[in-house]
């Protein structure tokens, strides 16, 4: 009885599995598919191998004496995620994923198992807001002007 459950649960999800992907494969065929343009965040594609550290924003650093704030405290969301080591993430690209800074990207100047500091050439961090989410991938902002990885 279990056995012919078993089979007749792999046979239906088979047929279902065809189905998709007979749906998908009509659906590239449409007049208008050529019309159709994959876009993402930015021209750089980031192999899947590459490390990524994603976090919450807890609290601000102090500002300068100008106002203008280039560090945050963090901690680690998401699966895997665990507080980085010192200077691990320096030269890393760091993109705010949510809040008034959504989009902005900066370069990580250094940083502490909780917090991070980016660097000033690419302007303060003034709108950034606890809980906002950011991600910081092992990819330069640019890679004409990064600074040397840390080596510990």
């Amino acid at each position: 009885m279990q056995f012919r459950f078993a089979v007749a649960a792999a046979l239906a999800t088979t047929v279902a599995c065809a189905g998709i992907a007979a749906a998908g494969t009509e659906r590239d065929r449409h007049p208008d598919a050529s019309k159709l343009r994959r876009v993402g965040h930015d021209n750089i594609v980031v192999d899947p191998s590459l490390r990524r550290y994603t976090g919450m924003v807890t609290a601000l650093g102090d500002p300068d004496p100008e106002g203008r704030i280039y560090s945050f405290h963090a901690k680690p969301i998401g699966p895997g995620n665990a507080p980085p080591g010192f200077n691990e993430l320096r030269s890393w690209r760091l993109t705010v994923l949510a809040g008034k800074r959504f989009g902005n990207v900066f370069e990580v100047a250094a940083n502490t198992g909780s917090e991070i500091t980016v660097a000033p050439r690419d302007g303060p961090l003034n709108g950034l807001a606890v809980s906002d989410v950011f991600i910081i991938e092992e990819i330069a902002k640019d890679p004409q002007q990064a600074a040397p990885q840390a080596r510990i």
